[in-house]
Order: structure tokens, then sequence, then C-alpha cells
């Protein structure tokens, strides 16, 4: 007969052992206290050195922009050409002067107007029959020219020509009162007085008589 297993027989519970097992980051949790540590200063030396290049950038830029303000730097030029805008003021004021002195000058300089020629020869007064009144084909009639001139030095009285000075009959005074007798056996005949002044220039009057 077996022994029965008393139910309530006392039993003693034995505690496994404890063992400590190494921290792992759980799936999702923060890393350990060093790589935390490591981090924090890695972030902090990014943040310095992009403090520092913003810093360089800054200064760069001042110093870029220092450089650009001689560009502007004209403004020294604008205020000498300023100056100049005066100077030309006077140039032109003093222009006009020379102008009113130079008109003089040329005036001046000017020779004289030449003095008018003298005139040709020319009849002041002059008369001559252009009929003698023949009685007849076979006598001559006395026929009678007088005449007056200026700028003359010498006169011509001439038969059958218009230059006397060519074909002279006579040579006759500058004012004269001339009688000449007439052939009243010719029809009709030419007769010229020539005029000639101290350059040589010639003037003419002639009639033709009739019988």
């Amino acid at each position: 007969m077996s022994d029965p297993t008393p139910d309530d027989a006392p039993t003693e519970a034995f505690a496994a052992p404890t063992v400590p097992l190494p921290e792992q980051p759980a799936a999702g949790g923060e890393p350990p206290s060093d790589e935390r540590k490591n981090r924090t200063l890695l972030i902090a030396l990014l943040s310095v050195a992009g403090a520092i290049l913003l810093a360089l950038i800054v200064l760069i830029a001042v110093l870029l922009g220092g450089q650009g303000d001689p560009e502007p730097a004209p403004l020294p030029t604008e205020t000498l050409s300023e100056s100049p805008t005066p100077s030309p003021e006077p140039t032109e004021s003093e222009s006009p002067e020379p102008e009113p002195s130079e008109e003089p000058e040329a005036s001046a300089s000017a020779p004289p107007p030449p003095p008018p020629p003298p005139q040709s020869p020319s009849f002041a007064t002059f008369s001559g029959p252009n009929k003698a009144n023949c009685p007849d084909t076979s006598s001559s009639v006395e026929i009678t020219w007088s005449w007056s001139s200026s700028n003359a030095v010498n006169a011509w009285f001439g038969i059958g020509t218009n230059n006397a000075k060519l074909q002279p009959y006579e040579q006759v005074p500058t004012t004269a009162t001339y009688t000449f007798y007439y052939q009243c056996s010719e029809a009709s005949q030419i007769y010229t007085v020539t005029l000639e002044d101290s350059a040589g220039r010639l003037t003419h009057k002639t009639v033709t008589a009739t019988r």
C-alpha cells in the first residue's frame, strides 16, 4: 500500500541565483550615458564650428562691403567735376570778349575799297545834220557839227567810217563846232566823231547825211 501524498505537505521554494546582465538599450530607448555624452560633445563642437563659420562669413561680408564702398567713392570726383563747372563759366564769358575784338581787327585789316574806275569818255552834247539840202547834184553845201565831251583827251572826225580814230579825216578838239562841205554828187555819206580817254577807251557818234 502506497503512501499517500498528503496534500497538505509543506513545500519549500528555492530562489534561483540572479546574475546581472549587461545593459542593452531597448528598442526605441535611449543610448547608454557614455554615448550620450559623446554625442552631446559632438553637437557642442558642431555648434561652435558653425558659430565660427558664421562669424567668418559675416567678417568676409563686412570686408567685401568695405571694399565695395570705393566704387561710390566717385563722390570726390563728383566734387571735382562740380568745381570745374564754374571754371568754364569764366572761360565762356571771356570767349565772347575776343569775338568783338576780332571784328574790329578784321575791319582794320580789310583793305580799303578800290577807287571807282574812271568813266569812259562821253558826249555831253552832240548835234549833226542828217540832210545837206543840196540845190543840185554838182555843188557842195556847208554843214556843221557841234559837240562837247567829258573824260576825253583826244577826238577825231571821220568820213565813211564808224571809227574816226582808225580812219580819221582830221583830228579835232574834244569840244568843238566843226564845219564841213557836203558833196552833193553823193546821195548820202556817213560822218563820225570819236572820243578817246586817258585809258584808250573810245566813244563814237555817227550821223548819216543825205543830199
